[in-house]
């Protein structure tokens, strides 16, 4: 095919990257489709228009892009990497400007004598590999932050349990049992896409290791509740221990006694009930365990909230108060 039967003027319109053609004043001399396409505008609103005046922008940029495009008219070709670039939203649309980010290249653009008679800009879009880069470091500070949190959790409940243990039989079995509570809360979590959980999953999850599906002498219940990741590790933890004592001690272990645990949320708290009833020959503990320790100073330190505990005749009763919204970071 000889070249004198090629269109290049229909090649330009239907490439599939966006390119616009200025001329030595900055104005717009024309663009393809694909410009068209993703700025959403129309040659007729473009064409002649000084480009700052179609496509405002703040002071840095306007000097950055400025700057770029008269080293092109100049002879310079240049490029401006992953910039971000406003671009007017159609009043169809809601009016005001969107923000893409592009990679330009900035070529001299010639007459067939050799002269230069403006420039033409490639833009490549970039838009959502920024957004993913964006989203990859936010992903991983937060990584960073729960793996420190979870570490220092760790390393503060190994040390608890160590110095209230009886022997390294009992620490194995006390430090297992409590980084199992934790692993449950988290495998939930990490299923949840860590956009948080339901507080009956939570309880549900703590306590089906003590729990018959046919035993009627353990109800939970209350309204929908969606817990934070904060809220789930901290409450997690916590129903373990309160689940622990039952266990050794109270309704999960007397088969005449038995377990209540419901909730209710206002605009402001979600309150926890605990209660164990029908046990016999119950005596307060002369000593606080760390268990105990866990409970009445992690919900506090870590959601803002509130625990109180009463060993009542026949039974125990803990009620904890919870923020809806931690503010605790």
């Amino acid at each position: 095919m000889a070249g004198s039967d090629v269109d290049f003027k229909r090649m330009f319109y239907v490439l599939p990257t966006p390119y616009l053609v200025l001329d030595r004043q900055l104005n717009i001399i024309d663009m393809n489709d694909q410009y068209l396409a993703v700025t959403k505008r129309t040659r007729e609103d473009l064409i002649g228009r000084y480009v700052f005046d179609a496509f405002p922008e703040t002071e840095e940029r306007l000097t950055m892009f400025r700057d770029a495009f008269l080293r092109a008219v100049a002879g310079e070709a240049n490029a401006i990497v992953k910039s971000p670039f406003s671009i007017p939203r159609p009043e169809s649309e809601g009016g005001g400007m969107r923000e893409v980010w592009w990679t330009c290249h900035h070529l001299p653009a010639y007459d067939a004598d050799g002269n230069i008679v403006g420039m033409v800009q490639k833009a490549v879009d970039q838009t959502s590999e920024v957004l993913a880069e964006r989203m990859r470091d936010i992903i991983s500070r937060e990584f960073d932050h729960r793996v420190k949190n979870l570490l220092t959790t760790v390393g503060t409940i190994a040390r608890r349990t160590a110095k209230s243990a009886l022997s390294t039989e009992h620490f194995i079995a006390s430090f297992e049992a409590r980084i199992s509570a934790m692993a449950r809360t988290h495998q939930l979590l990490v299923e949840g896409g860590w956009d948080g959980m339901s507080l009956e999953d939570l309880l549900s999850a703590e306590l089906k290791p003590y729990v018959q599906a046919d035993n009627r002498k353990v109800a939970i219940g209350g309204p929908r509740v969606s817990l934070t990741g904060k809220q789930a590790e901290t409450l997690g933890l916590a129903f373990h221990e309160l689940a622990t004592n039952a266990a050794k001690y109270g309704a999960l272990k007397d088969p005449e006694a038995a377990l209540d645990v419901t909730w209710r949320r206002d605009d402001r708290t979600i309150t926890i009930d605990w209660s164990e009833t029908g046990l016999r020959g119950l005596q307060p503990p002369s000593a606080k365990g760390f268990g105990s320790v866990l409970i009445e100073m992690a919900v506090p330190a870590e959601l803002a909230g509130t625990v109180e505990r009463n060993y009542l005749p026949g039974g125990v009763h803990c009620r904890i108060e919870i923020p809806l919204a931690p503010t605790v970071g």
